[in-house]
Formats: C-alpha cells, sequence, structure tokens
C-alpha cells in the first residue's frame, strides 16, 4: 500500500537566477535562453555557460541581488555543477532549485516527475510547485545528484565524442560503449563503508549514489527498489562482468538512467561515507562528466537539494511504481 506524503507547496519565487548551459540536448539550451529572454515575471539574472563558467561566483553574485530561486536549464551534469556550486557559497542549505531538463539523459527529472518538454518545464521551474528534499552525494567540491563510478562506464563516457552526442543523442554512448568494448577488463574494487576494513569485490563498474537513480532495463527489471532518494542513505555498487552483448546494451542504458537486472549488481550501504579505491588509479565519472581518477571518497548529504517538482505528488513505494508514473509520463509528453 502507498502512503501518501505530499512535499509542501511553494510559491512562484520573485526573482529568479538562471543558469543555462546553451549545447545541452543538440543545442535545445539555446531555446532556453530565447524564452527566458523573454520572461517579465519573475524577474530573470540569465547567466550562459561556458567551458570555464564559474558556478559558484555567479550564484554569490544572485544572493547579494537577493534571488529566491536557481533554476539550471541542462542536463544531469548542468544540476550537479548548478547544486556544487550553491553548496560552496551557502553550506548544506541550498536554495530551492528550478529544473529545465534539456540535456541528453535527463535522468534525475525522470523520477523527479519534472516535465520533459519545453514549456511545461519552464513554467514549473519559475512558478508555483512543490518542493521535495533529495540526498546528495558529495565528492571533493561536488555534489553528485545521479552517480559517481569508475571502470566500464566512466572509460565509456571518456570516450563519446562531441560531436557525436549532439547529432546522436544517447545513441553516442552506445558507439563509445562500442569502443571502449575492446579495452573492458575485470577490476578489484575495495570499498570501505563508514570507515571499517576495506571489502575487495571484482567487477567492471564501481559506483556510489545517494538517489539510487539507476534504475530499469528495458522497462522491465528494477536494480534495487529499497532504495528511495531521500532515505539519507549512501549505496556503492559493484557490477560483475557480462557478455559482451549485454555490455554493449548496458553502457547506454546506464548513461539515460536505466541500469541492470538484480543478479549482476551487489550493493552496499553506508550511513555517511563510501570509498571506492583501486590498486592502480582509474578514470572515474560523476553524473556525466569527467572527475579524475579513483579513489572516490563520497560523503551523504542527507536531503540536502531542495527542488521544485509538480504538486500533488505522493513518496513511491518503490521503484516498479515509480517506473509505472514514468512511463505513464513518458506517454503523455
Amino acid at each position: 500500500m502507498v502512503t501518501s506524503d505530499p512535499w509542501p507547496n511553494i510559491p512562484a519565487p520573485q526573482h529568479v537566477l538562471a543558469i543555462v548551459n546553451p549545447v545541452s540536448g543538440a543545442k535545445r539550451g539555446r531555446l532556453v535562453v530565447e524564452r527566458l529572454q523573454a520572461v517579465r515575471q519573475p524577474r530573470v539574472t540569465l547567466h550562459v555557460t561556458t567551458p570555464d563558467f564559474d558556478f559558484a561566483e555567479a550564484i554569490r553574485a544572485g544572493l547579494e541581488e537577493g534571488i529566491d530561486r536557481v533554476v539550471v536549464a541542462g542536463g544531469d551534469g548542468t544540476l550537479m555543477q548548478g547544486v556544487s556550486g550553491t553548496l560552496q557559497v551557502t553550506g548544506e542549505s541550498t536554495l530551492p532549485f528550478g529544473w529545465v531538463p534539456v540535456g541528453t539523459g535527463n535522468v534525475v527529472s525522470g523520477f523527479l516527475g519534472i516535465p520533459h518538454r519545453l514549456e511545461a518545464a519552464l513554467k514549473l521551474a519559475l512558478g508555483e510547485g512543490a518542493l521535495r528534499e533529495v540526498d546528495l552525494a558529495r565528492v571533493g567540491d561536488r555534489c553528485s545528484v545521479l552517480r559517481v563510478s569508475t571502470g566500464f562506464e566512466a572509460e565509456a563516457l571518456y570516450n563519446v565524442e562531441p560531436e557525436e552526442k549532439d547529432r546522436l543523442g544517447v545513441l553516442a554512448y552506445g558507439l563509445s560503449g562500442l569502443r571502449t568494448l575492446r579495452q573492458v577488463h575485470t577490476e578489484e574494487y575495495l570499498i570501505s563503508l563508514d570507515g571499517q576494513p576495506p571489502l575487495r569485490v571484482e567487477g567492471i563498474m564501481a559506483f556510489v549514489t545517494a538517489t539510487g537513480a539507476l534504475t530499469w532495463l528495458n522497462g522491465l527489471a528494477l536494480i534495487n527498489e529499497a532504495i528511495q532518494p531521500d532515505d539519507g542513505l549512501l549505496y556503492a555498487g559493484v557490477v560483475r562482468p557480462l557478455s559482451p552483448e549485454r555490455l554493449l546494451a548496458s553502457v547506454t542504458n546506464l548513461v539515460v538512467g536505466s541500469g541492470l537486472p538484480p543478479e549482476f549488481v551487489q550493493y552496499f550501504t553506508a550511513q555517511k561515507r563510501i570509498v571506492i579505491d583501486t590498486k592502480t588509479p582509474q578514470p572515474t565519472q560523476i553524473d556525466g562528466d569527467p572527475f579524475g581518477t579513483t579513489p572516490i571518497i563520497a560523503d551523504v548529504l542527507p536531503r540536502a537539494l531542495r527542488i521544485v517538482v509538480p504538486r500533488g505528488q505522493s513518496r513511491f513505494a518503490s521503484y516498479r511504481e515509480w517506473l509505472s508514473r514514468l512511463q505513464a509520463f513518458a506517454d503523455d509528453d
């Protein structure tokens, strides 16, 4: 039985700091810039990102001008950078966030129920809604909304060509996975939970997530129904070796929010910190962006992201229900 747990309402903002990635989603971000330039209410202070854009400085200046909401337009990585910049300025209490998901994967917006249609997403981001609090995984000066990983997924992301991503969208990850396939190998991961001696686990990929936002495979099998994005816990997972055919299909599914059947993932839970290390440094990624090498040292920030979602939602009893709702949402979209 599902227990209704509506999120508190939040009124429309008076002054929005809008940060837009203009090249997100085959340059759909540019359409967002045009729409925001025409907005008269609320007041909008608009920033368009560049490769060296300073999110923290933009948010610091916005706070001095009295902003009461941050609106980010882009993919999961842009949201991660906006949230990270805000936490650098404000500590562990963030401003309310609105999100216009115009990236390639847009995984997080799926489980939050945020519309993917541009006009509907803008209306929500700039208007009334409900305020949901979501856990984050802090790694260095970044705060992951999706997941931090090393192994096959990170290597495939490093190999994605920007031109292919603009032209092909999520299919670009499949092509990158094909190029990476020849280099896939099993790695021994050392996983430490809340300061305990490390566990040694072999696999082709290891990840940390606070939200559990990798959830289905071809609309059928769920990874872990127990994970909730606001349960205050941190999770690690190790993906066991797959056949070449399943491996190629799975890399695209992982990047766009899909996952692997339960039998291919071994999960671990921590209340505060997870460390994933390897004998030799391995590439890592955070929410779709390259992020140095191992070790991954992640701390949970319970309910640190306050994000505007549509009114009338309730807590899902399991990800199976969420998947059903998401599919209905996609059909409407």
